[in-house]
């Protein structure tokens, strides 16, 4: 019998080096995947805004290691060439941050070189059927996208985790349609970002929608 748990805890510690998410989000999100293929919820996982890939990487390597085969496929979306600029909706927070690259928190504007991610990828063992890839601008990608992720079945988790409002917007405007009635959305930067939350806001005003937003 596998100690979830533990496998849990040595993979957020392996996954550091490729992730900005703290190890318990990292363990929840990883869980809360595990749970629902258990629960039978259909669809595969999508993490919109990937960076490095560990948190997506960990969630395919989850499986792998808990119940010996990735089952869904982790589709991992970024634009590999940072974050794009930022506008007055995403708050003064956002502005002061891409103004300022020399801080040490600007992590290159959060840019993340694709060939780099993709050899991540090959020495973890996973291929592309588990960790497609789709590169570009979430204006350009995430609506094609849409589509395909739909006809296969749709999405049992959405983690979206694309820092400003039109990105974030653009995914919920997209994707979280195709989430299923008991799949999950996880906003990584609600509390971060103003952006962020004015784009859940905004969206689950635009669709009448009463979910729940937990901390």
């Amino acid at each position: 019998m596998h100690d979830t748990d533990a496998i849990l805890a040595d993979l957020a510690r392996e996954m550091a080096p490729h992730t900005m998410v703290d190890p318990a989000g990292l363990r929840f999100t990883w869980s809360t995947a595990l749970r629902l293929i258990e629960r039978g919820v259909p669809g595969a996982f999508v993490e919109c805004g990937t960076w490095f890939g560990g948190c997506a990487f960990g969630i395919a390597l989850a499986q792998l290691r808990v119940l010996g085969e990735v089952v869904r496929p982790v589709h991992m979306m970024d634009s590999f060439e940072g974050l794009s600029p930022a506008t007055e909706r995403d708050g003064p927070a956002a502005l002061h941050y891409q103004a300022h690259p020399e801080d040490p928190h600007f992590l290159d504007n959060c840019r993340a070189p694709l060939d780099r991610v993709l050899a991540t990828r090959a020495a973890l063992g996973l291929t592309e059927a588990e960790c497609p890839v789709v590169k570009g601008w979430f204006s350009d990608t995430v609506a094609p996208m849409a589509p395909v992720l739909g006809a296969a079945g749709g999405i049992a988790m959405l983690r979206v985790d694309c820092d400003w409002y039109e990105p974030v917007r653009t995914v919920l405007d997209h994707f979280a349609p195709l989430v299923a009635e008991t799949g999950v959305v996880i906003l990584d930067d609600y509390y971060a970002w103003d952006g962020a939350a004015r784009a859940a806001h905004d969206w689950l005003s635009a669709n009448d929608a009463a979910y729940r937003i937990r901390g």
